[in-house]
């Protein structure tokens, strides 16, 4: 039999937290609801089975905060029931409880729209614990967006656009002015996660394709985290034709500008509806272009694009691989075809690239002239003034 320990002080936090139960089993049910009660937690409605639609309504309508659901009865319905209720009420926590430990089920009532993921049998610290994280969300969306979005983009295929952008953001998260996230926008071949040494579990359409349920906490869940501190939403594995909608981007960038200080985004060369939307939602874009003729007349005709547009975020521009000893087109060439000075240069160095990308080990990791560029711009971003380098006195400067 289930020992019910009462917490030093749950009332603190849970308090004003109601609960529905959806639990078949009898005897589980009545030890979840004497759990809960003796919690004084408030206990809206127990239900002895998983309720179809015409009684779900009636459900829906008590507006409680929190669905207990227990899975071991008919996993297949009570995931469906899961996935139907946070269709319904974004807003909603659900609760899974199972007594079992196989990892492949706590992912699948995560894409449900499960927020927490109970062992059974379940313990009262555990529960006061997931309670009080709900609290914490609800509190949350009530804050106001206040991170800013970087966007990245490719004036050319090749350009070099994810390197720079994934070193950028862990360039950035070494800052220490807010949390960090990067966005791998390229849905059908991204590389982001590949360049981080990461293997996510789950990837970007989980969030664009659930957008009826996606909110911060869902959201979390998808994350992927590398060790720098940098939290990644990752490209999925296998090749896709999906084309998100632009209400499903505005959502995911509204809960990633009201969890993350910067919300750094590799838009590839990625265009139509989907660049629109990343060009409006943006604080700053990021133009990456090479020394070519072919990237450097893209470039430029990506920027009349944004001159043209009612709302223009502020722009810089980038020049990657570059290279001061280049005959053919110099900086002042470059300059003259982008009808503008660029904003960062960074050097070539091919062979470095190769071996981060192959190691999976970001530049942005170890001192390099490439990692000092990405410092600065890191700097520049977080809103901080620039280090200057103090050069060391000659012999002839102390006679002077």
């Amino acid at each position: 039999m289930l020992t019910i320990q009462k917490p030093s002080d749950p009332a603190t936090s849970v308090t004003n937290t109601s609960v529905v139960i959806i639990v078949p089993d009898p005897a589980r049910r009545i030890l979840v609801a004497r759990m809960l009660t003796g919690l004084s937690v408030p206990l809206l409605r127990e239900c002895n089975a998983y309720p179809e639609s015409r009684y779900l309504d009636e459900i829906m309508a008590l507006d409680c905060d929190v669905f207990l659901i227990d899975l071991d009865g008919d996993v297949e319905q009570a995931l469906a029931l899961i996935e139907n209720i946070c269709s319904r009420e974004t807003s909603a926590t659900v609760m899974a409880i199972s007594s079992s430990n196989d990892s492949g089920l706590l992912i699948r009532s995560m894409r449900a729209g499960a927020r927490e993921f109970l062992p059974w049998p379940l313990v009262a610290d555990t529960i006061v614990e997931a309670l009080g994280r709900t609290t914490d969300r609800r509190e949350k969306n009530h804050q106001h967006a206040v991170g800013k979005v970087l966007v990245f983009v490719g004036a050319k295929g090749g350009s070099g656009v994810t390197t720079v952008a994934t070193n950028f953001a862990v360039a950035l998260t070494k800052e220490n002015a807010g949390r960090v996230v990067v966005v791998d926008m390229d849905v059908q071949l991204g590389e982001v996660a590949l360049g981080l040494g990461l293997t996510p579990q789950f990837s970007i359409l989980d969030a664009l394709r659930n957008e009826n349920r996606l909110d911060s906490d869902f959201l979390m869940t998808l994350l992927a985290r590398h060790t720098s501190g940098l939290a990644v939403l990752a490209s999925p594995e296998q090749y896709t034709s999906y084309t998100p909608p632009s209400s499903s981007l505005h959502r995911l960038f509204g809960i990633l500008r009201h969890d993350f200080a910067f919300v750094v985004v590799d838009a590839g060369t990625a265009g139509g509806g989907i660049e629109e939307t990343l060009l409006d939602l943006a604080d700053t874009v990021y133009l990456v272009t090479e020394v070519s003729i072919p990237a450097l007349r893209n470039a430029r005709r990506v920027m009349s694009f944004m001159a043209g547009r009612e709302r223009n975020a502020h722009l810089e521009v980038i020049l990657n691989r570059f290279n001061a000893k280049e005959t053919e087109i110099d900086e002042n060439s470059a300059t003259k075809a982008l009808g503008r000075p660029v904003d960062w240069k960074i050097p070539n160095d091919y062979q470095s690239v190769r071996t981060a990308e192959n190691t999976g080990v970001p530049l942005a990791m170890k001192p390099s002239p490439i990692s000092r560029v990405m410092d600065r711009m890191a700097v520049n971003a977080a809103g901080r003034p620039a280090q200057t380098v103090k050069k060391p006195k000659t012999l002839r400067g102390l006679f002077r």
